[in-house]
């Protein structure tokens, strides 16, 4: 069985939509119903299960691989032009607005571990330049290490690739698969709780694209140009699902809102939040859980045996979708080549969900600084925020807004679509932006003010990381300079000593030759 943690000792479960999956690797779950209810158990202190594979979800996140060199393996792919779909996991960061190029490595499994151990396999150094090719002369190539599906879970896999050199790691599926090129497009893999150290792409691809690929590296050189291909458009259109009270989704939104102002004239934003229902007839579920006994609208409890409950993540959830909807201003975005085109921008909701996570923490110690109806209200006046509006929208429109994101959930209560297209990659802010940057079928100035060039070479650094580490080099060159002027005091404390020492000394001496000249005189 595939199971989701909502909150502290609550499992979803749905046993009848369940497709089994014989590997560790992953587990599979097809696609509920839209508002179909889910039965939950309570059952002690639960551990989270990440699902590693997801059927029947439309758009995927597709990676594309096309085959450069050589001639002869081009034509195996003669079909697709030399190129391979497959799925992008929903870890590490792809090359969003690149296309790169890289040879493929390949090291054989010598202990019968399928890639899970760094002592299994062997794979070349990263080599930075091709030679020999005109094709390919001079072009900085990166590592892309391919690795069998099987033993392990893929986040193990590309962990001990990245150890061994990889910028990037193609995963070919099992030979026992019956996975096809075309189900890769309807396959989801995810992060199984420990991917969020990992800062290289990943890609699936089938088995029998993966055999030919294996087979060419054995006799030769192979290079391929990876790339992800978003649907474009004048305007892109980005939904975001989340929770309200969730503080992942409040720190990347907090990165974002920058990045957000700057794009508020090419860019479309929808919220939506996870709402669900449950059968059964416990009370203390829907106490926990839910709106009311009806056990409709449900959502996690963002802190298991705290104060906050899924009934104060609803009113939470339902008021963001009123700010964004009361405040929301209909904007000209004159892109280039494109004309005008309508873009909806609400600054308040962006100034609200901005400050939130820090103004009404979920561990405050007082109640009206904590996440609620009280701390909101203040923020609320703030920012500048119509609070009348807000609770008139409230008033008359919680149980549809309720009913509409029950109805529409996505494939994950943390989920981020693209111009209907499935995000996958770290929830990293400018790893986002650039996504969303190539989804324009003519990139805006914007974009190009926002985006630092990427070096597919180094390992991406999510925006968090980066100011982490610039903050602490800050410390460590303050506390460099403050050592080099200790230092410094210490030698001219010494140096002053010294002349100190000497001046008396040739002062002392003087004075002795004086009184022995005065002591010759009256001898003689």
């Amino acid at each position: 069985f595939v199971v989701r943690v909502w909150s502290a000792g609550h499992l979803q479960l749905a046993p009848s939509m369940l497709v089994p999956l014989r590997e560790q690797d992953g587990c599979g779950m097809r696609r509920r119903p839209a508002g179909a209810a889910m039965s939950l158990s309570r059952i002690g202190t639960a551990t989270a299960l990440a699902w590693c594979l997801l059927l029947a979800q439309p758009l995927p996140a597709a990676g594309q691989l096309r085959v450069m060199t050589p001639d002869w393996l081009v034509r195996e792919f003669r079909e697709s032009m030399g190129r391979i779909d497959g799925s992008t996991a929903t870890f590490g960061a792809p090359f969003y607005g690149d296309r790169v190029l890289g040879r493929l490595v390949y090291g054989e499994s010598q202990l019968n571990h399928s890639h899970c151990v760094a002592e299994d396999y062997e794979v070349p150094k990263p080599a930075e330049f091709l030679s020999g090719t005109s094709r390919s002369e001079g072009v900085r190539l990166i590592n892309i290490v391919m690795v069998r599906r099987g033993k392990c879970s893929f986040t193990t896999k590309v962990k001990v690739a990245y150890e061994k050199g990889a910028h990037a790691v193609l995963i070919v599926d099992r030979e026992d698969s019956n996975l096809t090129s075309k189900d890769m497009a309807n396959i989801i893999v995810a992060d199984d709780g420990f991917g969020n150290k990992i800062n290289i792409p990943s890609v699936l691809i089938s088995k029998v694209e993966g055999r030919k690929l294996i087979q060419a590296v054995r006799r030769t050189q192979v290079v391929v140009e990876l790339a992800w291909d978003l649907p474009t458009n004048h305007v892109v259109n980005v939904d975001l699902w989340m929770s309200s009270a969730s503080r992942e989704s409040l720190r990347f939104l907090k990165e974002f809102a920058s990045k957000r102002r700057i794009l508020n004239e090419v860019v479309n934003f929808q919220p939506h939040y996870a709402v669900f229902g449950i059968d059964g007839t416990d009370p203390k579920i829907y106490n926990d859980l839910c709106s009311d006994n009806s056990g409709q609208y449900c959502a996690e409890d963002p802190d298991g045996a705290g104060p906050i409950t899924g009934k104060d993540v609803l009113a939470e959830d339902v008021r963001q979708l009123c700010i964004h909807t009361v405040h929301k201003v209909a904007r000209v975005g004159n892109t280039e080549r494109g004309g005008p085109h309508a873009v909806e921008y609400a600054a308040q909701y962006w100034d609200y969900i901005e400050k939130l996570g820090d103004s009404c923490p979920l561990d405050a110690p007082r109640p009206q600084d904590r996440f609620g109806l009280e701390c909101s209200t203040k923020l609320m006046k703030q920012v500048g925020v119509d609070i009348q509006r807000v609770e008139d929208c409230v008033r008359v429109n919680a149980t549809p807004y309720l009913q509409r994101e029950r109805e529409h959930p996505a494939w994950s209560p943390r989920a981020l679509r693209i111009n209907g297209w499935r995000y996958s990659g770290i929830p990293d802010a400018d790893l986002v932006t650039r996504a969303i940057c190539s989804g324009f079928i003519t990139q805006p100035s914007e974009c190009k003010a926002i985006i630092r060039p990427r070096d597919p070479m180094v390992p991406y650094l999510a925006e968090a990381e980066v100011k982490a580490v610039s903050f602490m080099q800050m410390m460590a060159w303050l506390l460099g300079v403050t050592l080099a002027i200790f230092a410094g005091l210490l030698l001219y404390k010494r140096h002053l000593k010294e002349e100190i020492r000497r001046a008396i000394s040739q002062s002392v001496q003087e004075e002795v030759i004086l009184e022995m000249s005065q002591y010759s005189k009256i001898g003689a």
